[in-house]
């Protein structure tokens, strides 16, 4: 065989043995609770691929999990994203330099929803939404975050509809 087929066939297979993989959708699932809020619980995913660079060692993690809802710019929530859009913000503070991961849940199509990641008081650190087709979550990790105070910014990129989410945030100091 010459050499320019012997490349067409390895890149012929290389192609084939990376089209097989997938993302399972995360399972959601609400129930009515006897207030007006909605209680939302969500199944945990195997992780199926790598979400960052692997968190150094001898740093101690921590994990919080916040539920809540965003809906669309009104009373209850101001716009804080690009004037147009709501967002719901919980900060932190990294006492030392460590990482960070943040997973965000919701109900609602895939690309309802944006997260971000700000240093208080001097800018944008991450951006990310999900894949346009996958499911309604995002995960991402950075491994350079110094000692100082975050926020982090659940935005609703839809302008007629409240979305219940679950945002779990680990930090490694």
């Amino acid at each position: 065989m010459d050499e320019p087929a012997i490349a067409i066939l390895g890149f012929s297979l290389l192609v084939t043995a990376c089209a097989g993989s997938t993302t399972a959708p995360s399972a959601v699932a609400v129930s009515a609770s006897t207030s007006s809020a909605a209680s939302v619980a969500f199944a945990p995913q195997p992780s199926v691929h790598t979400i960052g660079p692997e968190i150094p060692p001898g740093l101690v993690p921590t994990q919080e999990v916040i539920d809540g809802s965003v809906g669309p710019v009104g009373p209850d929530w101001p716009p804080c994203y690009l004037e147009r859009y709501a967002c719901e913000k919980h900060d932190f503070t990294m006492e030392r330099d460590g990482a960070v991961e943040v997973t965000l849940r919701w109900e609602g199509n895939s690309r309802a929803m944006l997260i971000q990641l700000y240093r208080a008081g001097a800018g944008l650190v991450h951006e990310d939404l999900a894949p346009r087709d996958g499911p309604p979550e995002i995960t991402f990790r950075r491994t350079d975050i110094t000692a100082m105070d975050y926020e982090l910014r659940v935005v609703n990129m839809e302008t007629n509809a409240t979305h219940a989410f679950e945002l779990t945030l680990t930090t490694w100091e």
